[in-house]
């Protein structure tokens, strides 16, 4: 079954000192580092989906060039405040590996749909990298949880 990779974005300046949020030079070092370990774990993906916001697309860059997926995707519905309904559902029958860089509280409540839970199992951090496999019946199970 496709395995699944969930990321929260990296350490991103206040909107008060960069508008965009764009990483800030911690960020980018933790997520370069959490991007080397998932080289030496194997990780591979067909795609990288993230939201439209800057602190999201850097950290899929990196990764990106790390694990060499040359797929990245911008999609709708990822930002920290979006239903992941829709995500969901195409989840639970995708055939391919595919990593998403995202927000909270977004992912969280994403992650508890996949493990068919009703509380928080995870406490996400900047960076950190959250591998999921996938049964027959389409529940997910957390196999790696990568810190920086």
């Amino acid at each position: 079954m496709p395995m699944l990779y969930l990321v929260q974005h990296g350490k991103a300046y206040p909107k008060e000192v960069d508008p965009e949020r764009r990483l800030t030079g911690e960020g980018i070092k933790e997520t370069e580092a959490v991007a080397r370990k998932a080289v030496e774990l194997g990780v591979k993906v067909r795609e990288i989906w993230h939201s439209g916001k800057a602190r999201a697309k850097m950290t899929a860059e990196i990764l990106a060039r790390h694990i060499g997926c040359n797929k990245l995707v911008e999609r709708p519905g990822l930002n920290p405040l979006d239903d992941p309904m829709p995500t969901y559902n195409e989840l639970i029958e995708l055939e391919y590996e595919v990593m998403i860089v995202g927000h909270l509280p977004f992912l969280s409540r994403l992650l508890t749909m996949l493990l068919r839970v009703d509380t928080e199992v995870v406490k996400f951090r900047y960076s950190y990298l959250l591998g999921l496999e996938r049964d027959e019946s389409g529940k997910y199970y957390i196999v790696m949880y990568v810190p920086p």
